[in-house]
């Protein structure tokens, strides 16, 4: 006998949850304590656990110290590509005349050459700096942030990969997945919830602009 299922609402915000979902896409609350809950209860047949709520003393990143993290970020990683396109760039005005290359075709190389400078070490150096040990870019520690997982821990590069690459996505909305960090509940991004990252906000370190 088929069993009918309702559907998972979130019981923060009341919105539709996907099938999978562990989080809810517009609030970012965790499913499993909210919205999860509410079809298991329809059955009685499931034991469901008392579970008694802890409190998180994690401070979540307010939306405009990541923007300033990210505008750092942004400045770095154009100029390092800058400069190593400027270097190819005389390279090829060096050996290109006398290998017969048109001054057009030079400016055309080095124009890809720092378009994919600037894509491949973008992505490299976010997945390696969020991946390491500080578990966050320049931008970042500069602002006092770091970037882990729902436990705490830190990224693989794998999941700092995903990340940096979701936030095409959050770009491609207009924006709009950059601005649900200043709503949802843990200020998550839409490039965060894949891997259900989190930037929270650490101690004062050297690196650190903010004392507060």
């Amino acid at each position: 006998m088929e069993s009918t299922v309702a559907p998972q609402v979130c019981a923060s915000c009341g919105s539709p949850a996907m099938a999978d979902g562990e989080f809810c896409l517009f609030c970012g609350d965790i499913l499993t304590e909210s919205g999860k809950l509410n079809s298991a209860l329809l059955d009685s047949s499931v034991n469901i656990p008392f579970i008694v709520p802890t409190p998180d003393i994690r401070e979540y990143a307010g939306f405009w110290r990541r923007v300033w993290a990210g505008l750092i970020d942004i400045l770095l990683e154009t100029t390092g590509a800058l400069l190593l396109a400027l270097v190819v760039d005389m390279l090829l005005h060096a050996i290109g005349g006398s290998m017969g290359i048109a001054p057009e075709s030079m400016e055309y190389a080095t124009g890809i050459t720092f378009i994919v400078l600037l894509s491949i070490g973008a992505w490299l150096y976010c997945a390696f700096s969020e991946s390491s040990r500080y578990r966050a870019t320049l931008g970042k520690r500069l602002i006092g942030l770091q970037v882990v997982n729902a436990a705490g821990g830190k990224l693989t590069f794998g999941q700092a990969s995903v990340r940096h690459f979701m936030k095409f996505l959050s770009l491609f909305t207009a924006g709009f997945g950059f601005m649900m960090a200043g709503w949802t509940k843990r200020r998550q991004a839409l490039h965060d919830m894949p891997h259900d990252c989190l930037v929270i906000r650490v101690p004062e370190e050297t690196l650190s602009l903010f004392k507060c």
